[in-house]
């Protein structure tokens, strides 16, 4: 059995939804489950509901206080359901489980009041109870116990939890293993083997301790009242015994690493023997004084160990490398008091998508599920420059808990749609931007007719030329210049000539009807705003533009590079350009002069682009220089930043996931 389900009404953060439902409902895996999300999220209130209602089996106490109860509600429920039976669990929890057509549960439910009693003293009562819904009867403790979970605490003191004392934790799990059970062989051998020591003492003391101290007490007693001194054996218990022992790695100092690695191995050891009732194993933080090497061999570690032995796990954890290493099958997304499980089937993430994600999910594009918002990016110009915008702006990214997670290439849909619930009836609307080009180049760029639109009469008129009477209505359509026409054109109609000419007669036949076709198309008035709005709208809706809240922020025409030389910084950009590839000036002042020749803003730009381009700058070197400008004078930038059209995208991208104005993309 494992716990599939928890509920929550009033628990801390998690108050109560309309019509009584819960405040928060989150599933878990019969196997690896990792809870992450944003500081405060919420994830700790989550682990200890859990522990409240089934007790841990260190015999910790846990307490509720007023604290506990959500704002202004008087009335806390706890709800955990579990699932998945062995036929010796369902004989043993008969009395307490739901029957179901396709299943049998058990539904442990914990409700907490907190009242005024007769004396007017604020008190807390609460009640234990188990069974269908409304018919649900007391538990009795030794169930109770049976359910109970393995509990490590965050920042915990492992070294202390393993030295020997009244609350060794060693005696604590070793007295409850099988081998040690009461009257048990292994539990005799080790009290006689105590005893059988101590004789061996009491012998090694005899001469140099009792000797002596036996000469001395003879002239503290009279001659009729003689007196011997001995040393007795104070009979301990087996539990006692173990209280003496100290549990280590054979060496001195041991780290807090290692020493945490040891204490849940000691822990897991007495988990694994269970074999009525549920294996679960709670952990905050599971990074928690292990280094990132160490991280990455437990959580491996775990995701085998429960396949193998049937413990559930479910951990908590702030670090990006622990979620970026397991399945993301493993991970429980906590965000605005909802829970999200990122596993197949809840996202509309495809199947194959979820290999390539797991594939190449690093630690740093892990740290989205540690976020606020996030700004997908498709290089590094734009990872270096949005921290440095938004801070102008008044947005710095840091404040607001957004991550920016540069992805490298244009597979956005196999990153963004993780956010994306496949259940409408449970959306996460988790605010994510994705900043991506347009890729269109301008109508000055080529030096041929460009952004031609193929109707009924121009597909006419270009079948004619190879002598075709029917026309393909495939060829209908706008294409970027004269020569993806042609080419497409040949494919479509070129057969009809082949037929009567071949060789030297039919190349110089197709070389006459592409002459043919570019007249014709220079006729053409470039249908660009056309084309720019199909592709526009074809990225948008390929990245779930307006799904939920997410949006997509276009750089138009071209390339965020473009956009910049096109702004009304673009002055600037130009300098920082030329400074980041020549360190001679007279090659910046003969290209400067060059450019303010040309009197068109977006010819200019392209320009400059194409400069940027042939002469392979580096756009992460020209970012980065860019961003130290403008941090420098962000005083005097910012309005201009604001107020410009050509970069708008970006300063919308930052307000849409910072929760602030959002203007047209």
């Amino acid at each position: 059995m494992y716990l599939h389900s928890l509920r929550l009404w009033n628990w801390r953060k998690f108050g109560e939804g309309e019509n009584g439902k819960c405040g928060i409902e989150m599933e878990f895996n019969n196997g690896l489950n990792v809870i992450v999300g944003e500081n405060d999220a919420g994830k700790t209130a989550i682990i200890d509901a859990i522990k409240t209602v089934l007790s841990t089996n260190n015999q910790d106490t846990n307490w509720i206080t007023e604290q506990d109860f959500h704002d202004g509600s008087n009335k806390i429920k706890i709800e955990c359901t579990f699932r998945n039976f062995s036929q010796e669990e369902e004989a043993f929890f008969y009395e307490w489980l739901t029957i179901l057509p396709d299943r049998t549960e058990i539904r442990v439910v914990m409700e907490v009041e907190n009242y005024e009693d007769i004396n007017k003293q604020k008190k807390i009562r609460k009640f234990l109870k188990a069974g269908p819904e409304n018919l649900e009867k007391g538990l009795e403790d030794t169930v109770r116990q049976l359910l109970s979970v393995t509990y490590l605490k965050p920042l915990r003191d492992a070294t202390t939890e393993l030295s020997p004392g009244k609350r060794s934790r060693i005696a604590q799990v070793v007295k409850n293993l099988s081998d040690f059970t009461d009257d048990s062989p292994d539990q005799k051998r080790i009290v006689e083997s105590f005893e059988n020591a101590f004789d061996e003492l009491k012998a090694v003391l005899n001469e140099p301790v009792l000797r002596k101290i036996g000469s001395t007490v003879d002239h503290f007693f009279e001659d009729n009242n003689k007196k011997e001194p001995e040393i007795r054996y104070k009979e301990m218990s087996f539990v006692e015994i173990l209280r003496k022992l100290e549990l280590n790695l054979g060496e001195i100092g041991t780290g807090l690493g290692s020493s945490n690695l040891l204490f849940m191995a000691i822990e897991l050891l007495l988990l694994s023997e269970a074999e009525i009732g549920p294996k679960i194993a709670l952990i905050e933080e599971v990074e928690a004084h292990i280094h990132p090497q160490a991280q990455l061999r437990i959580i491996k570690h775990f995701e085998k160990n429960s396949e193998e032995t049937g413990i559930q796990y479910i951990f908590t954890s702030h670090s990006p490398v622990l979620a970026s290493s397991i399945s993301l099958e493993s991970i429980i997304f906590i965000y605005n008091k909802q829970a999200y499980p990122m596993k197949k089937g809840n996202t509309k993430l495809k199947n194959e998508d979820y290999e390539f994600l797991e594939r190449f999910l690093d630690a740093t594009k892990a740290n989205m599920f540690f976020a606020q918002g996030v700004i997908f990016v498709e290089g590094d110009a734009e990872n270096l420059l949005l921290p440095a915008i938004s801070e102008i702006i008044g947005r710095p990214l840091h404040r607001y808990g957004v991550s920016i997670i540069n992805v490298g290439n244009l597979a956005f849909k196999r990153y963004t749609s993780i956010f994306l619930r496949a259940d409408d009836r449970n959306l996460m609307n988790f605010p994510v931007s994705i900043i991506t080009d347009l890729d269109l180049k301008p109508v000055d760029y080529y030096d041929q007719p460009c952004y031609l639109k193929m109707d009924s009469e121009i597909n006419t008129k270009i079948a004619n030329f190879y002598g075709c009477e029917e026309i393909n209505e495939e060829f209908e359509g706008i294409y970027v210049t004269s020569s993806d026409v042609i080419n497409k054109s040949k494919t479509l109609y070129s057969k009809k000539v082949s037929e009567n000419l071949a060789g030297e007669a039919l190349k110089q036949k197709l070389k006459e009807i592409e002459n043919q076709i570019v007249e014709l198309l220079i006729t053409l008035i470039p249908e660009f705003d056309n084309y720019k709005d199909i592709i526009e709208s074809e990225i948008k809706e390929r990245y779930f533009n307006n799904v939920e809240k997410n949006k997509v922020f276009i750089s138009h025409p071209w390339t965020l590079e473009h956009s910049l030389a096109l702004s009304n910084i673009g002055d600037i950009f130009e300098n920082i350009l030329l400074d980041s590839h020549y360190t001679q000036n007279n090659y910046k002042i003969h290209h400067k002069q060059i450019w303010g020749s040309i009197d068109d803003r977006l010819s200019r730009a392209t320009v400059v682009y194409k400069f940027l381009i042939e002469k392979q700058v580096s756009k992460s070197v020209v970012a980065q220089n860019l961003a130290k400008y403008l941090l420098d004078n962000k005083d005097t930038i910012k309005q201009v930043l604001l107020d410009d059209e050509s970069i708008k995208h970006l300063i919308n991208a930052i307000f849409h996931v910072t929760g602030g104005e959002d203007g047209a993309s």
